[in-house]
């Protein structure tokens, strides 16, 4: 359904429903804005509320704690109470408390003594020397401490404002002194009357809420979930409707002297300005919307009206266009997309217009390029034909090619596998030669160490001729005192005979020697002369080595050359069987090439004589497609 609606209606139905849709949203953010802040506004006041409670209990306790101070610092109460003279402090103090509870709203009025003993009850005079202890903390704390205390505290008469203060006689702690003040009914009904704001305090007994005070009746307008949630410190806040009108509650925790929770403050406020407030906003609110709307609106109808009737224009020039009219100009206007889509269409029918006349001309003379190409591809079919002919003549020669190229490719390949062979044999003859060119230098080595060992064995043994030789003297020495001896024993007689055996065993020891010392000499000249003998042969040996380590070195050297050679001649057979393989891959591709071509121009005449058919239906179209081009009007009817 909406397709089928103009254009003009699609737009005015569009931009009202964004109208709409905007002013809703704009109504609806308006409204909750206010809402929030009405509602931040209303917390607030609530919240000041319940803190004006709070300062009215701390300034009622400083008020208690001043009272008790300046009576803990006069000079006679200090003595009485120190001395015990209960009397005596009644007598003083009596007719000032009578004042005091008329004046300043005091409830009591009292002395204790460490740590909670009731000393003087001013406004139960009878009634005094109970222990406090158990419930009375603020007594107990501010005994110990000996420091002020001050706060709300239950007691045997409920609960209170109080202020404790110590006192002391001459430095020494005697007790301390209280004041409480009211926090009762009173209280609230002083704070509804000053702020117009009802007021009730609930104590949590046993999770359950119980009305301690209240200017509202006693059923709290919180439920007991909502209290709970309250005494555990998140503050509460509701909006109820009574008869009196609309309210707004707020319930909050409240604390006793040492920060224990101890209650629930509920305060209930008329938000009957509020309301007020928000309604006024509400219906402004509508009213500028419905304005906004108004205007938006008509604003829409003017624009999309104009818009098309431009549109219009421009769809009569497209049409013009369509039906084949390039002669008139489109005249669109303006600078919007709209004017850009009139100048966008004025370059398409310009460039239509330009397009057909060149159409028109070429096609008159694609007519006498056609009938030109029909007489070349006649020529060129024949030619074709000769060509083929040609060409089969010639892959039949390639084949014949191809087949030897293949043949001397499997001989060349076999030249390359005996080079192959024959480097590698080479090789391993090379490096033979080199491990035995390396044993005979080690031979070399060797006969060398043995020749040096001969030669120092030479020297050594005839270093041991000359000691033979001395030797040989030493016997011939020791041979001509053993002469000498026997003389001398001969001349002894028989006391010398013992000495002439002796001197006869050293004569033949050193015959035994000399006879020892040229077997030695003998043997040792026979080790010289095999000494001379070995090294005359090992010194031959070492010629032969040096002459086999030349010819080695030679053989390993022609041995070398052999491997560079057959190195080379397997380099050279690699490429003769490489230019074969390419050859015959070049004569292969050549072949099939040439029946490419073959089959090419085959196809070529084929195709020629489809060019000839073609040619003649192209005659036909060009003969139409002027047909088609004399129906557009390229000038105008005036021209």
């Amino acid at each position: 359904m909406f397709e089928n609606l103009r254009l003009g209606a699609k737009l005015m139905l569009a931009m009202g429903a964004a109208i709409v849709v905007v002013a809703l949203l704009l109504t609806i953010s308006n409204l909750r804005a206010m809402d929030d802040v009405i509602g931040q506004a209303e917390r607030a006041e609530l919240e000041g509320h319940f803190k004006a409670v709070a300062d009215r209990i701390t300034l009622q306790s400083r008020m208690a704690e001043s009272l008790a101070s300046l009576t803990a610092s006069i000079p006679a109460v200090q003595d009485k109470f120190a001395s015990g003279d209960r009397g005596a402090l009644t007598a003083m103090l009596q007719p000032g408390w009578g004042a005091m509870a008329q004046g300043f709203g005091a409830e009591q009025f009292q002395f204790h003594a460490p740590p909670a003993t009731s000393f003087l009850r001013l406004h139960k005079p009878e009634k005094f020397g109970d222990d406090l202890s158990s419930f009375r903390r603020t007594v107990v704390l501010a005994n110990e401490s000996r420091k002020p205390t001050r706060g709300l505290e239950g007691g045997v008469a409920g609960l209170g404002i109080r202020g404790v203060v110590p006192v002391s006689d001459r430095g020494r702690h005697v007790g301390t002194v209280e004041f409480g003040l009211t926090f009762g009914q009173g209280f609230f009904d002083a704070f509804k009357a000053e702020r117009n704001v009802d007021i009730a305090m609930y104590l949590m007994e046993d999770g359950k809420p119980v009305t301690f005070a209240s200017t509202m009746g006693k059923t709290p307008l919180f439920d007991t979930a909502a209290l709970a949630k309250a005494f555990a410190g998140t503050a509460q806040i509701m909006h109820v409707n009574v008869p009196e009108g609309p309210r707004a509650v707020y319930a909050a925790d409240i604390a006793d002297f040492s920060g224990k929770r101890i209650g629930v403050i509920e305060l209930s406020m008329d938000r009957g300005r509020y309301v007020a407030s928000m309604a006024d906003a509400r219906n402004t609110a509508l009213l500028v919307a419905i304005l906004a709307l108004a205007l938006g609106l008509g604003l829409a109808i003017a624009a999309a009206r104009h818009l098309t009737a431009r549109i219009s224009r421009l769809s009569e020039s497209v049409e013009r266009v369509a039906s084949g009219d390039l002669a008139q100009p489109v005249v669109g206007g303006g600078g919007d997309e709209i004017g850009q889509l009139a100048l966008a269409v004025e370059s398409m029918r310009a460039r239509l217009h330009n397009l057909v006349a060149q159409v028109r001309s070429h096609a008159l003379a694609a007519i006498g390029s056609i009938h030109e190409i029909d007489g070349a591809v006649e020529g060129q079919a024949a030619t074709s034909s000769e060509m083929s002919a040609s060409v089969a003549e010639i892959t039949s020669t390639m084949e014949e090619l191809s087949a030897s190229s293949t043949q001397i490719s499997e001989h060349s390949k076999s030249v390359v596998d005996i080079a192959n062979q024959t480097w590698e044999q080479s090789k391993r003859g090379a490096e033979a030669m080199d491990l035995v060119l390396s044993k005979m230098a080690d031979i070399q080595h060797d006969n060398g160490n043995s020749l040096s060992e001969i030669l120092e064995l030479g020297t050594r043994s005839k270093e041991i001729s000359k000691v033979m030789s001395i030797i040989n003297a030493i016997a011939d020495q020791t041979k001509l005192i053993a002469f000498n001896a026997a003389l001398e024993a001969a001349s002894a007689g028989e006391a010398g005979r013992r000495f002439g055996v002796v001197a006869a065993e050293i004569r033949r020891l050193a015959d035994s020697v000399t006879d020892s010392t040229g077997e030695i000499e003998t043997k040792v000249s026979q080790i010289q002369d095999s000494i001379s003998r070995l090294i005359i042969t090992s010194e031959k040996g070492g010629t032969s080595i040096s002459d086999g380590m030349a010819a080695t070195s030679n053989t390993a050297s022609l041995l070398g050359g052999m491997v560079d050679a057959a190195r080379q001649t397997t380099s050279a057979a690699q490429q003769i069987s490489l230019s074969t393989q390419q050859q015959k891959t070049a004569s292969n591709q050549v072949v099939v090439a040439l029946r490419e071509i073959v089959a090419a121009s085959s196809h070529t005449a084929q195709s020629l004589a489809r060019i000839r058919e073609v040619s003649h239906e192209m005659t036909a179209l060009s003969g139409e497609l002027g047909e088609k081009v004399d129906s557009f009007s390229l000038e105008t009817a005036a021209s």
